[in-house]
């Protein structure tokens, strides 16, 4: 106990520190901003990039914000955008720091104190409507025309903000700057309805996150400049939902040549929004979506309909939104994953088509992509809508783990897929979690890589293999824990040693010199392609291998391909 009370008072202390003001103030389109420094970074937080969107703006396209008068103190977090609180750590998180060999001790300290870590914070300012901020840090120096990374933080579209661990000096110490957004999220974020694509001048609805995103490069376009930036040389990342969100802007009109170059982990396209077979990704089918939702909230379908939604408080969306895709309430994951409505969907105009499809075709964005997923994706994810308990008694869990991660056409389990299964060295469940995590993302991240490889050459794949650093861990490298790494952003008490940083670093050398030229090819990182399908090693070794499962992949590549004839 003495230990928290030491660890709890440091905190504090630190977080009460006043923060060194810039005496300088920067004049950006709509206004003056004034910042804070910290060592070498300089720090421009919660900068307004759009309107609120509230009132007559909710579920609209994101308007250019007017302004403000006077001098602008950017030197605190804004708001999240409205999405489920009160959970302490989490379920995801939980299953982190269970899975991760930390004593009991440190456990129990973590979930006393969740709500005063950085790496889980969800906004000093709580949760608002009005969200559309965003984060601006940068190195203290005088270079100019310094490359931009803009991060898009995960978290299934339901979830997260771009604070917290994300708030980063030591990616931008390597000469960029680093740009994090909010963006609408679930209910308020991608609700579609017949009656907002009739009131939509694009017969659109939904997408109104993903637009979001859009309006976020736009602003750093019209201002990165004043940062000393280079509006011309524009990296996006992200992961998970993140990494899913950098895809879909490659296949989106509406964002092309508003950025240069991408990376995107622990990405995917299977799965969520990509039923090719019962085109479960369309409009129409996110609209019936909206339907139940406004059937959930007691509302009529008449005339008054859309004026009736926007008086309702955002919360109460929120709550019944969320309720619909809960996996505690699901019974199994296809009830999970289909009923999750607050997804991008093809609309016709910010999508055109699905990212399997475009990717298929070679019509993403021909930019440079770095590409890549972890080894034990599944560990800290399919126990949440898959348990142990329900594992013991499937008499067939390879067939209800391809329902599961392709639920397509369960009939259509490819013989490739079952016999890889059966040679997974792992305990039983432990081996569902690997099979789910290569289908679900390590499948699609190939499919994608080996696509763009032949609209750009400059593609990279990579394989985050790093566990915890603890002969108890049993997540191995799970779901998102190479943030941990990226951002050196490590939850107190993590286990790890040297080589974590050693990785760290190594990431923040890849990731910013890739966003700097494109090509990694000069660092010994071989092009990938269907010739030379290589990958970067993010383990012990930090060296390069020919693919791991590429047998697996390369047959639900064929039949992705097969699905969408």
């Amino acid at each position: 106990m003495r230990y928290f009370v030491l660890v709890l008072v440091f905190f504090l202390i630190s977080c009460s520190e006043d923060k060194k003001i810039l005496t300088n103030e920067l004049v950006i389109n709509q206004g003056s901003l004034q910042g804070y420094e910290e060592a070498d970074t300089n720090y421009y937080l919660g900068i307004p990039y759009a309107k609120a969107p509230v009132n007559d703006l909710r579920w609209k396209p994101p308007l250019n914000h007017d302004g403000w008068e006077g001098k602008k103190l950017a030197v605190n977090v804004p708001p999240s955008c409205m999405q489920p609180t009160g959970f302490g750590l989490g379920p995801f998180i939980g299953l982190w720091v269970d899975g991760s060999g930390m004593s009991w001790f440190k456990r129990k300290l973590l979930y006393f104190g969740a709500g005063l870590l950085p790496f889980l914070d969800s906004g000093e300012n709580g949760n608002s409507e009005d969200c559309l901020y965003l984060n601006v840090i940068t190195p203290k120096t005088s270079k100019q025309k310094l490359p931009v990374m803009m991060w898009i933080h995960g978290g299934g579209y339901r979830f997260g903000n771009g604070a917290g661990a994300y708030i980063d000096s030591d990616l931008v110490s390597k000469d960029v700057i680093l740009i994090t957004i909010n963006y609408r999220l679930g209910s308020l974020g991608y609700f579609a309805h017949p009656a907002l694509s009739a009131e939509s001048e694009f017969s659109s609805s939904g997408n109104y996150g993903t637009l979001d995103q859009i309006q976020a490069l736009k602003w750093i376009h019209e201002n990165i400049e004043k940062f000393g930036g280079d509006s011309n040389n524009i990296t996006i990342f992200g992961e998970s939902a993140g990494g899913h969100a950098v895809r879909q802007l490659m296949s989106s009109p509406l964002a092309k040549g508003l950025f240069h170059k991408a990376i995107a982990q622990s990405s995917y396209s299977i799965g969520n929004t990509q039923y090719l077979k019962n085109n479960s990704g369309i409009i129409q089918s996110a609209e019936n979506s909206g339907k139940d939702f406004v059937k959930i909230l007691g509302l009529k379908e008449d005339g008054d309909l859309l004026e009736n939604l926007r008086t309702i408080p955002a919360e109460d969306l929120q709550q019944v939104g969320d309720g619909m895709v809960n996996p505690e309430d699901a019974s199994n994951v296809e009830d999970y994953v289909i009923s999750a409505a607050w997804m991008p969907n093809v609309d016709g105009w910010v999508f055109n088509d699905s990212a399997l499809s475009i990717s298929r075709t070679g019509q993403t964005h021909d930019i440079p992509l770095l590409i890549g997923f972890n080894s034990f994706e599944g560990s800290s994810l399919l126990p949440m809508f898959y348990t142990k308990d329900q594992h013991v008694n499937d008499k067939d869990w390879i067939q209800t783990i391809w329902d599961l991660a392709i639920p397509n056409d369960p009939s259509n389990i490819i013989k490739d897929y079952r016999e890889w299964a059966k040679n997974i060295e792992k305990e039983s469940y432990l081996a569902a979690q690997k099979l789910w995590g290569d289908v679900q993302f390590g499948s699609s991240t190939y499919y994608s890589a080996l696509n763009h490889s032949k609209v750009n050459p400059n593609t990279y794949f990579y394989y985050f293999n790093r566990s915890p650093a603890s002969k108890k861990q049993i997540i191995g490298a799970t779901h998102g824990i190479e943030i941990m790494y990226l951002f050196n952003a490590f939850i107190p008490g993590w286990p790890k040693n040297e080589l974590d940083n050693k990785i760290g670093e190594q990431m923040r050398d890849d990731w910013t010199d890739f966003a700097k030229t494109g090509d990694l090819s000069s660092k010994g990182w071989a092009r990938f392609s269907e010739e030379n399908q290589i990958q970067k090693n993010y383990d012990e070794n930090l060296d390069y291998s020919t693919l791991v499962e590429m047998d697996l992949f390369k047959s639900v590549y064929k039949y992705l391909d097969e699905s969408q004839n």
